[in-house]
């Protein structure tokens, strides 16, 4: 099984931009975007902050993208706070025609993806998991047995990777899941955004993998799982045109600053485990 995750996407209705940043805009992001589907995979994954501010004209925007460019791929979009900064998550669903929280479980693995945002709050920007959906998710990985389990969240695990000791960087103590994954038997993954930095821990038999966002570090996350062997890479874009836009935009627009050292080390850009 393979899939392709993209980091925080933050795309920008720009509504009282320049022009040209505008197209500049239009070019980056349905590039990337097609860049992103053109992938073969069995899951797309995005793991939150697909828009910028989560307003209707974004949400509408992106999601029209995802059904002309990759109209056969299973695309899965797991919440941001910026996706959640405008209106009711409610209204957000209906225009994704996503689910707040689910799993898919096949013969190799458990997927599961959450909710880890607040709803319209701009003040506070760190996670939550609400109690209904944390029973939910100590169910799963309790019948999940031995299997591995794919965990994708939008805000880190506190005091994991890179930023999460920091305040509103990572789900809040008050609803952290960590004591639910920490009895988990066998091995677990954790999928983030968040912090806009590549980022790679293990901590017990989760090993953690952050995502830097797109407009800092044009790539993508690939994942595999065959033969009890699980591989993470980072696919990076190859067009300079997309990767001179990514800077641009970045330095130009509303609620969004570039990351120093968003790449990360060697380390944080692929992972190979294998199961016993």
């Amino acid at each position: 099984m393979k899939l392709v995750v993209m980091g925080d996407f933050h795309y920008p209705r720009m509504a009282d931009g320049p022009e040209e940043l505008r197209e500049a805009r239009e070019h980056f992001f349905s590039g990337m975007l097609k860049a992103f589907l053109e992938i073969d995979a069995d899951y797309h994954v995005s793991l939150g902050d697909f828009t910028n501010e989560g307003v209707t004209e974004e949400l509408e925007y992106v999601f029209d993208r995802i059904k002309s460019y990759g109209a056969e791929r299973n695309f899965i979009h797991v919440l941001g706070n910026h996706d959640a900064y405008s209106i009711p998550k409610s209204d957000i669903l209906a225009i994704s025609g996503q689910q707040r929280y689910h799993k898919i479980e096949t013969d190799e693995v458990v997927l599961v993806f959450l909710d880890t945002t607040k709803e319209m709050n701009r003040k506070d920007y760190g996670g939550e998991v609400d109690p209904e959906q944390t029973a939910w998710l100590d169910s799963v990985l309790q019948q999940s047995s031995d299997k591995p389990v794919f965990v994708f969240g939008h805000h880190p695990i506190p005091n994991t990777t890179k930023l999460s000791d920091k305040p509103m960087l990572h789900i809040h103590p008050e609803y952290d899941i960590w004591p639910l994954m920490e009895k988990k038997n066998g091995r677990g993954y954790y999928f983030c955004g968040h912090n806009h930095m590549n980022s790679i821990v293990q901590k017990d038999q989760w090993h953690l993998v952050q995502t830097a966002a797109c407009l800092d570090i044009p790539a993508f996350r690939m994942i595999e799982i065959k033969g009890g062997k699980v591989s993470v890479e980072t696919v990076h874009i190859q067009d300079q045109r997309l990767l001179e836009l990514a800077a641009h935009i970045g330095q130009n627009m509303k609620h969004f600053k570039p990351k120093d050292g968003a790449l990360g080390e060697d380390a944080d850009l692929t992972l190979t485990v294998v199961h016993g």
